[in-house]
């Protein structure tokens, strides 16, 4: 048997909106071979026509029936939708034998034209934290200090509906801001600078129109950083909440994040989607 396994993602990261995409360690799994029991929530038929996996499978030019499992949620800015298309579209270079290489960069121009996202594709494909400008990808060569956690809320929010809500068009100075504060954060990685990573995912395009529409998760990330947390973002559309704390502070800023939602520690993945 065969199964591929796919991170999903923390996308945007603060400033960096459609550009920036974190692989965390929540997973899709597919199989070629049978029913999965990875997480309990596998079904036992293979997936139908219209399933996200099987379309990216396909559309890799993979063949036969595949079945899915994951340990994501759906519809919570987790990257559900990528890793599952990634999963799928590794899954059918897998099983045409193709190099690794060949592999990823075929996946994930599958899974970009699919998902319409570079921030959730590549990490789903690749693993790790990348900066994305179209169909060009940079892995960045560094790590996020201490944990990465997610508070994830018993609610969902459309990407579709969230992305509708946002402006067309920002003030000049929303723009410079934003600049500054992607600029900041990819500095502040690179120079182990973790004091500056609150400063530096503020972000002025997209995180106030949604955090308004979703004030439990305004209100989990206010908590995060008041109790100590090095950073907190809106991950992907939300509702999650991304929080990034210290060794030292990971208890307290547990404890003080809204107790309506669960908290999951995720870290990064740096492996991408795999055969396992």
């Amino acid at each position: 048997m065969t199964v591929v396994q796919a991170p999903g993602s923390s996308a945007n990261v603060g400033p960096g909106f459609d550009v920036l995409g974190i692989a965390i360690g929540r997973h899709a799994w597919v199989s070629d071979e049978g029913p999965l029991r990875r997480s309990g929530r596998a079904d036992t038929e293979p997936c139908g026509p219209d399933h996200i996996a099987r379309i990216a499978h396909r559309a890799a030019g993979g063949t036969g029936d595949i079945w899915f499992d994951f340990d994501l949620r759906p519809g919570r800015g987790m990257g559900f939708s990528g890793a599952a298309r990634a999963a799928g579209a590794v899954l059918a270079g897998v099983q045409q034998g193709l190099a690794a290489a060949d592999v990823d960069a075929a996946a994930y121009e599958v899974v970009v034209g699919l998902e319409g996202h570079g921030d959730n594709a590549a990490p789903s494909v690749h693993g790790g934290i990348h900066v994305v400008t179209g169909l060009e990808t940079l892995r960045l060569s560094t790590a996020l200090p201490g944990h990465l956690l997610l508070w994830v809320p018993d609610l969902q929010s459309a990407t579709d509906e969230s992305r509708a809500s946002l402006p067309t068009s920002v003030p000049m100075v929303d723009a410079v801001f934003n600049v500054g504060r992607a600029a900041l954060l990819v500095a502040a990685l690179y120079e182990g600078r973790p004091d500056l990573l609150a400063r530096a995912t503020d972000d002025r395009l997209h995180q106030p129109t949604r955090l308004a529409a979703l004030p439990a998760s305004a209100a989990a990330r206010s908590a995060a950083l008041e109790s100590g947390a090095l950073a907190s973002w809106l991950s992907g559309s939300g509702p999650s909440v991304a929080v990034l704390v210290g060794d030292d502070s990971v208890d307290t800023v547990v404890a003080a994040l809204p107790a309506d939602g669960e908290v999951l520690r995720v870290d990064v993945d740096e492996r991408g989607a795999v055969a396992v």
